[in-house]
């Protein structure tokens, strides 16, 4: 019986349904690709240099990455995150864009060996760029022309960019101003370059516009050509003159300027032409031109007349027919002219009853007055220290005058000396002047006053000056300066060394101590209640004595004194609100608020002490006070032992209580030995203000 094997068939359909499921599992993930890729870029094609971001890709929301990324020339592989799911994606960057630069024309020293990026700034491109000649150049002879340079980038792309170069061994020009030193050979020969110079240079050359060819002989054979470029940027100078012709006379441009100077050489043209017919003072301009076309215009006079002019010495009288030649019968008038300014001037002047137009020349041939200052022979004069010839000498002329020292003094050597000063006028006439000197040593110390223990307050700017200055015997006011340990923000007590140097080396040094306490009252808030206070005592007219006087008042009017009230001597501040709140006090809240209110003006103060002495083993406070006038006692303290007038008090009128106002005299200046004239000193300080 014959059979059939079916294996091979069911071996095939089996291969079938294998391949089928193989390419529905491959359709499905195509399917699933695409589908996810749908709206995304898997390639993307860039620039070299262009930022990347997930954006380039697709529209739909998603993250590159790190983020925006900039990628050199290549292929990358990046994930983009598209709802959370690895998107792999191939970004291919090129450089096509060649790269660019800006030349750099150049000068170049013979025999130097410059690389190609000499001649190139601004170089630009995504990458790296390498740079080189398309013709290594020639350093080592002179030529001007045109190089090549090769700029290559990563991507291939060249650029190529042409530069003007000079090899030289010399400067191809250089530019000087007229009339300045003749430059030297230096100057023309380049950085390393050695030779000597063939052209000279005449001091001519110096004085006219124009290029001159310099020829140099550089070392190792070679001859090399420079040009001197000699310019003119400065105007000429010039003065206008009055110029005074006869009838039969003419001048040229030149005529009417006086003292032109330029360093090149000047021509003259009129802007404004004589009128020769003329017989009025005439205005001229004359425009005076150099060689490198610089201009100045000067505007001169001319007259013409057939009177001859007059030659005058300056003085202060004005003119008088004397001054003119009168011929017999003439009847001469003169305008009202003063001849005290040298110069040329056209007067008018009546002959016989006609108007004529004179040119008069005011000359200034005498020399000034030498006169010995009254005080100078009995001033004491001081080694160390710079004297003025006004110290010795005042001058008096027509002209203002310069005075000097003929021959400088020794000012630093002990002894007698003979000492001459000189007076120049403006018409260089000169008056010599001795005087005998005899210079000492200076041996006192100047003198710092003010310094005494003060209070201030943590946290503000410390006052180091107020109320404390320097005078020297000789010197007059003097500089003070100061050193200290203070911490401007703690409590406590400090130490502060006040110093001072006269001109000859005397030095003085006063010492004492600053005391930081809190603030319990500001100094915005004193300063408003004082404000409002000399807003109701003074008005805005009076001078300084008038609000002193109105300050005195108020104070002895407003507080009632009260020994022992204020217990507190150490924040003065707080009494002098206190005194104005309470309407009493004792001495510390009358000085207090006096200080207070005395900040309010600019009258000079100082504040004092007594010291313990006698019945008067109390404390006392006040101020010493200078209008100008000296130093007094300004005290508005009254009490019923003391029921003084305090103001502006002399120290014999204060002995008329022995010790009350006792305190350290040599700490403070001198006080007033003259009464104080209250109406005279008003009466001083009005005029002075007067403009």
């Amino acid at each position: 019986m014959e059979t059939t094997d079916y294996r091979p068939e069911k071996k095939k359909k089996k291969k079938r349904r294998a391949l089928v499921w193989v390419f529905g599992v491959l359709f499905v993930l195509a399917a699933a690709v695409l589908i996810h890729y749908r709206g995304v870029y898997p390639i993307l094609l860039v620039e070299c240099g262009h930022t990347v971001s997930a954006s380039d890709f697709t529209s739909r929301e998603a993250v590159l990455g790190s983020g925006e990324e900039k990628l050199a020339c290549g292929w990358h592989v990046r994930n983009l995150a598209i709802g959370g799911v690895p998107t792999p994606v191939l970004i291919i960057v090129r450089d096509t864009v060649p790269p660019t630069a800006e030349p750099v024309d150049s000068v170049i020293p013979l025999g130097s060996a410059p690389g190609p990026d000499r001649f190139l700034r601004q170089i630009k491109d995504a990458g790296k760029v390498r740079v080189a000649y398309a013709q290594t150049p020639d350093f080592n002879t002179e030529w001007n022309g045109t190089i090549e340079i090769v700029l290559t980038d990563q991507g291939g792309n060249k650029t190529r960019v042409p530069v003007s170069v000079s090899v030289r061994a010399t400067v191809e020009t250089l530019t000087a101003e007229a009339g300045a030193e003749i430059p030297t050979a230096e100057r023309f020969l380049l950085d390393g370059m050695r030779g000597t110079q063939d052209t000279p240079i005449e001091p001519d050359m110096m004085h006219h516009v124009g290029s001159y060819p310099i020829l140099f002989s550089i070392d190792g054979g070679i001859r090399s050509q420079s040009v001197l470029n000699v310019v003119d940027t400065v105007a000429p100078e010039a003065e206008p003159t009055l110029l005074v012709l006869s009838s039969d006379q003419t001048a040229e441009a030149a005529d009417f300027v006086l003292n032109a100077s330029d360093e090149t050489d000047l021509s003259y043209a009129f802007v404004t032409a004589p009128d020769h017919s003329s017989r009025d003072v005439q205005d001229i301009t004359v425009r005076i031109t150099d060689e490198g076309g610089n201009t100045l215009d000067v505007n001169s006079r001319l007259l013409i007349t057939d009177v001859r002019p007059r030659v005058i010495e300056a003085r202060r009288e004005a003119l008088t027919p004397d001054d003119f030649e009168n011929r017999d019968g003439q009847t001469i008038r003169v305008e009202s002219f003063v001849p005290d300014t040298p110069g040329s001037f056209a007067i008018t002047v009546g002959i016989n009853g006609i108007e004529e137009t004179l040119a008069v020349t005011v000359v200034d041939t005498t020399p000034p007055t030498l006169t010995e200052n009254p005080q100078a022979a009995q001033k004491l004069y001081y080694t160390r220290h710079r004297y003025e010839p006004s110290d010795f000498f005042s001058a008096d002329d027509l002209t203002p005058v310069t005075l000097s020292f003929d021959g400088e003094p020794d000012f630093d050597t002990a002894g007698n000396q003979t000492i001459t000063v000189l007076a120049r006028d403006t018409s260089g006439n000169e008056t010599r002047a001795k005087f005998t000197i005899t210079l000492r040593e200076d041996r006192t110390p100047p003198h710092i006053y003010g310094v005494i223990n003060r209070i201030c307050y943590v946290n503000e700017p410390i006052a180091y000056f107020a109320e404390v200055f320097g005078e020297d015997d000789e010197d007059g006011p003097i500089e003070v300066t100061v050193d200290s340990d203070v911490r401007q923000n703690e409590e406590g007590v400090y130490s502060v060394v006040y110093r001072a140097e006269d001109q000859s080396g005397n030095v003085s040094e006063a010492s004492c101590t600053f005391t930081l306490i809190a603030r319990t009252v500001t100094e915005e808030e004193l300063h408003t209640l004082t404000q409002s206070i000399m807003e109701e005592i003074t008005t805005p007219d009076m001078v300084n004595a008038e609000k002193l006087r109105a300050i005195y008042d108020y104070v002895r009017k407003h507080l009632v004194y009260t020994n022992g009230v204020n217990h507190n001597y150490t924040d003065w501040r707080k009494a002098a609100f206190d005194a104005y709140t309470r309407g009493t006090g004792d001495c510390y809240n009358i000085y207090s608020l006096t200080r207070a209110l005395l900040d309010e003006t600019d009258i000079q103060y100082l504040s004092v002490e007594r010291l313990k002495a006698g019945v008067w083993r109390t404390r006392h406070y006040w101020v010493m006070v200078n209008l100008g006038t000296g130093w007094y006692i300004f005290d508005p303290t009254w009490t019923p032992r003391h029921r003084a007038d305090c103001f502006m008090w002399t120290k014999a009128q204060c002995n008329r209580f022995p010790l009350y106002w006792n305190y350290k005299a040599s700490e403070y200046p001198p006080l007033a030995t003259e009464l104080f004239d209250y109406d005279a000193v008003v009466q001083m300080e009005r005029e002075e203000a007067q403009p």
